[in-house]
């Protein structure tokens, strides 16, 4: 049953998506993300190879001496850039939505 334009009107002309602008928007989420996760990435990755060569110094093998500090220092990080992180969180969805208005 076909409903011939009676329930929504004809869009004629612009206002669509272009091809290209949907790429555009996964690219911009994607490094915003990468911006927003890489320092709380690398004080990891930083506390987990001090963490590693003090075991491998001590030959100390437990998984505690290294999951610990990495986790208190990955949420000291995440309370010193919590402002800034949801400040570029805000700014992307602003400008999204300024792109979708």
């Amino acid at each position: 049953m076909d409903a011939g334009g009676r329930l929504a009107p004809r869009r004629t002309g612009g206002g669509g998506m272009t091809g290209d602008a949907p790429v555009d928007l996964l690219q911009s989420a994607l490094l915003t993300a990468l911006v927003v996760a890489l320092p709380v990435l690398v004080v990891a990755v930083a506390v987990g190879l001090v963490a590693a060569v003090l075991q491998a110094a001590t030959q100390v093998q437990d998984h505690a001496v290294s999951a610990v500090p990495r986790l208190v220092a990955c949420a000291l990080a995440l309370l010193a850039l919590a402002g800034w992180m949801v400040s570029k969180l805000v700014g992307f969805a602003q400008a999204m939505f300024m792109g979708a208005a």
